[in-house]
């Protein structure tokens, strides 16, 4: 009997410690780590997963966007410029955003809103990057994880792996952008 129960304890004991190692990445890059010249370039938001389906409102409207990554002549800059086509009237909104990376800093920050904290996560060959937007101050907060691919296609392993971490991370909102529409040009 004693045996049995010991065996039921190990048992548990191993499944709670799979559950707990799986949820562990270790592709996280740090900021002032960040090989600016390697990830510069094109990248096409694909997917994301929130804290919450109000956090995802505003990204509704999106049927595709294109972003590109740009170093700025201060190194520790990035400029993000992306442009979302709209599904409603398919045109194209540009925006842009300034990251400032720091070797005193693992995250991104955002010029503007110093308490919105970004970790970078790289996957796939660096063919994927995803970034992980924290707020947890000020009257909007959030946390979402965002995919971003060189190409605008999503594979089946990389949407399990996104869903999957976005269970680790309890973010219970998913969004993958519809895509019916080219997305717009950007240069």
């Amino acid at each position: 009997m004693y045996q049995r129960i010991w065996s039921w304890m190990v048992y548990i004991f191993g499944l709670t410690m799979q559950a707990l190692w799986y949820c562990d990445y270790n592709d996280k890059v740090t900021a002032g780590s960040l090989n600016k010249t390697q990830y510069s370039g094109k990248w096409y938001f694909i997917m994301m997963a929130a804290d919450s389906e109000s956090s995802l409102l505003k990204f509704g409207a999106v049927d595709s966007a294109i972003f590109l990554l740009t170093p700025m002549q201060d190194k520790g800059k990035l400029l993000l410029r992306g442009e979302f086509r709209l599904s409603d009237t398919l045109n194209c909104m540009p925006r842009q955003w300034t990251y400032h990376i720091s070797n005193k800093t693992e995250e991104m920050i955002l010029e503007g809103r110093p308490g919105q904290k970004t970790d970078i996560f790289v996957k796939d060959g660096n063919d994927y990057i995803m970034l992980l937007e924290i707020q947890d101050e000020g009257m909007e907060k959030f946390k979402r994880l965002m995919l971003y691919g060189r190409s605008p296609s999503l594979t089946d392993d990389m949407r399990q792996e996104v869903e999957h971490r976005a269970d680790c991370l309890d973010l219970t909102a998913l969004l993958v952008l519809q895509q019916a529409q080219p997305p717009c040009e950007i240069s």
